[in-house]
């Protein structure tokens, strides 16, 4: 083993613990290459980059991924920010409205049903947990 593969399976572990933390759900397996990519490089680098929060990663990421039209990454980024704690509900509403005027209301009410499906859903497991 080189010290670059020591250097690959680090990255790879720090990867899988951060997609787990910042997702709350397990990583997938490094069955395609987007799939090692998006653990290895966007969690075991990009989130793993000092400087930021995880909240404001969260912001740029459910910015973005709005902005993109994302709607599969953009359920998962809600939803975990939800469910974290991260950021709150009223804050993810405020934010629709904020960035309606940036991204347009067609885009923006995308946004919208994922933050009220994901709400009702953070909800729903609360209230069967209690």
């Amino acid at each position: 083993m080189t010290a670059g593969d020591d250097l690959g399976a680090e990255r790879r572990a720090t990867g899988r613990n951060l997609f787990e933390e910042v997702n709350g759900f397990a990583a997938p397996p490094p069955s395609q290459p987007l799939l090692e990519m998006t653990v290895d490089h966007v969690f075991g680098e990009i989130w793993a980059r000092p400087g930021l929060t995880r909240k404001e990663r969260r912001w740029l990421a459910i910015s973005s991924v709005t902005a993109a039209g994302a709607e599969t990454a953009l359920s998962v980024h809600v939803t975990a920010a939800l469910r974290s704690g991260d950021i709150t509900v009223d804050e993810l509403r405020e934010a629709v409205l904020h960035l309606a005027v940036y991204q347009g209301y067609p885009k923006v009410t995308v946004l919208q049903a994922a933050v009220e499906r994901a709400w009702a859903e953070v909800q729903a497991s609360a209230d069967r947990a209690d």
